[in-house]
């Protein structure tokens, strides 16, 4: 009987004791999958603790290039010298010899700060960096223990000035570290750099470094690169071109863009003067002296030249009034003198007066007093609602950083002569791009389309596409064509015809606006405009603009040609057939 008790207590305990352990065991179990699984990142970054950063290993940083695949910013390699202290018994000598292959010029600067490197309690330090190839060939050459080199990209812009106001540069900031400043550089800074790497040092828990401890490096992840919308041979076409036209008119700078006008994307844009984003000694502020004229050296004028665009705004303030249905071309208006508003008087820029005139003709003449009577025909609030309609007051949304808001006010404070003098063209701020994507309305039937300079984004596993984007219907498609065709007879019939293409026709105004000074208006300096594009192909779109010319203040007389002679290269190079 005592046994059989014996038995069952012993047979209960065993129990206990397996249910104990399988307690434990699952306890175990489950801490571990805690610890591999779900708190794996945490415990990961624990043991990253355990390490100190020395260095940053950086990433190359992404490729800009042309839709046609050219690249225009690129990388170009260097290196970094880097020493391990602790496996380098004769310092003078390391120093002496790395400095044998430095410009003499830098070798005395660079040893002290070497020395002062190698004399840190590290594992692993960065000593020089930029090197070229053939230097780092050359100390490679002298096997030194304890010495290493890692690559380093060297932003490099292989095209030169071409699209530099595109592009930007890349340069220091304040951080230390390097990143794009203006344009497609900064823009899409944090695309394109990517992110460094590290060298990490191992330590202990309290912070100091383990005498046979190591280094760890992390890899970096290099930058994505962009794809732009421009033509290689287009933006070439454009700089040599607008280089010629600003020294022949003698103008303080010029701005052409291309682009096409069924989808928004920018073929071509170009500033002149113009710089090389891999000469960061170029002068920061100015790049233009001629006649004590100033031009900002690093601003792409295409996007941040707000001015008042004059005549190149009479088309907007027509195509409300037929999309209204307030006016058709023929409609009859009479010229007869300077008309007076809100007390100001208001006449044509020849000071010439025709009686009888009509839409057609309004446009043909650039007529400031049919102009004024059109946009009293329409009223304060829609014209108001319409330049808006055209991107007019705004910004074009551009991918591109330094884009600058144009100038539209209120229509509630506007006074007969507001709304007088915004009918053609002044009292109103724009940048070129904006001009030139209200007139793509007018060739692509009446809808706006956001300007698209990237086309896509490729990483080392996917392309992101850049789709166009429609803003909106602003006029309807039959006002756009009638409007069309009205640019079309203002060429034929206007001051532009003495210039105008023998074998293509061309749909386009000028604009000729004098520049605003305190106090009023001066005529001795304009800005001279030509927007337009080729209606029978409608390939492209097309706006030049140069600021004060001297050779003559008129559009037609600067402006226009220059425009016809970029159009003929473009028509060839498009292979655009003849079409009159």
């Amino acid at each position: 009987m005592f046994a059989q008790r014996l038995k069952k207590s012993c047979d209960q305990r065993f129990f206990v004791l397996r249910l104990i352990i399988l307690l434990l065991s699952f306890i175990s179990a489950v801490r571990l999958f805690q610890i591999q699984i779900l708190d794996h990142a945490r415990y990961k970054a624990r043991a990253f603790d355990q390490y100190s950063d020395l260095s940053s290993l950086p990433a190359r940083r992404g490729e800009i290039l042309t839709a046609d695949g050219y690249p225009l910013a690129s990388n170009q390699t260097s290196y970094l010298v880097y020493a391990e202290p602790k496996k380098i018994s004769n310092k003078s000598e390391v120093l002496e010899k790395i400095s044998s292959v430095l410009p003499e010029a830098e070798r005395e600067k660079q040893s002290q700060k070497m020395l002062e490197l190698l004399n840190l309690d590290l594992y692993w330090v960065a000593l020089v960096h930029n090197l070229t190839p053939k230097q780092r060939d050359q100390l490679a050459q002298l096997n030194i223990a304890g010495i290493g080199f890692e690559e380093e990209p060297v932003r490099f812009y292989p095209e030169g000035t071409l699209a530099a106001h595109v592009l930007g540069f890349v340069a220091e900031k304040d951080t230390g570290e390097k990143g794009g400043y203006f344009g497609i550089e900064a823009a899409f800074d944090g695309e394109l750099k990517g992110k460094h790497g590290k060298v990490l040092e191992e330590r202990d828990a309290l912070g100091s470094s383990i005498l046979a401890g190591g280094f760890l490096k992390v890899a970096p992840d290099n930058g994505k690169d962009v794809y732009l919308t421009l033509d290689r041979t287009v933006q070439y076409i454009i700089e040599q071109r607008l280089r010629e036209g600003v020294e022949q008119y003698d103008a303080a700078d010029g701005v052409v863009i291309v682009s096409d006008p069924l989808d928004g994307s920018i073929l071509g844009m170009a500033t002149f003067p113009t710089y090389d984003p891999s000469d960061l000694d170029f002068a920061q502020v100015t790049v233009s002296e001629r006649s004590g004229r100033k031009s900002h050296g690093y601003k792409n004028l295409a996007i941040s030249a707000l001015y008042e665009p004059g005549s190149v705004m009479k088309p907007l303030t027509v195509s409300s009034a037929i999309d209204l249905g307030e006016a058709v071309p023929e409609t009859i208006y009479y010229d007869n003198g300077p008309v007076s508003y809100s007390g100001y008087v208001i006449d044509n820029w020849d000071g010439k007066h025709f009686g009888q005139m009509n839409i057609i003709l309004l446009l043909q003449k650039s007529n400031n007093i049919g102009a004024a009577w059109v946009g009293h025909l329409v009223g304060s609030e829609r014209l108001a609602a319409y330049f808006s309609r055209y991107g007019i007051g705004g910004l074009s949304g551009i991918d591109l950083e330094g884009e600058e808001t144009g100038t539209l006010r209120p229509y509630k404070d506007w006074t007969d002569i507001d709304l007088a003098t915004a009918s053609f063209g002044q009292g109103i701020l724009a940048s070129p791009l904006q001009v030139l994507y209200a007139f793509n309305v007018f060739a692509n039937g009446g809808i706006l389309y956001k300007p698209r300079i990237v086309a896509k984004i490729v990483s080392q596993d996917k392309a992101s596409l850049i789709p166009a984007k429609e803003v909106g219907r602003v006029v309807k498609k039959e006002t756009a064509d009638i409007v069309s065709d009205l640019l079309v007879k203002a060429v034929e019939g206007g001051e532009s015809k003495y210039f105008n293409i023998k074998n293509y026709v061309v749909a386009g105004k000028t604009g000729t606006a004098q520049i605003a000074v305190a106090g009023g208006y001066d005529p001795t300096k304009t800005n001279a405009t030509f927007v337009g594009y080729l209606p029978a192909s409608k390939k492209f779109s097309m706006i030049v603009k140069l600021r004060e010319p001297q050779t003559s203040p008129y559009a037609a007389e600067t402006a226009v040609p220059l425009w016809m002679t970029i159009a003929e290269d473009l028509a060839k190079y498009f292979s655009i057939p003849p079409d009159k």
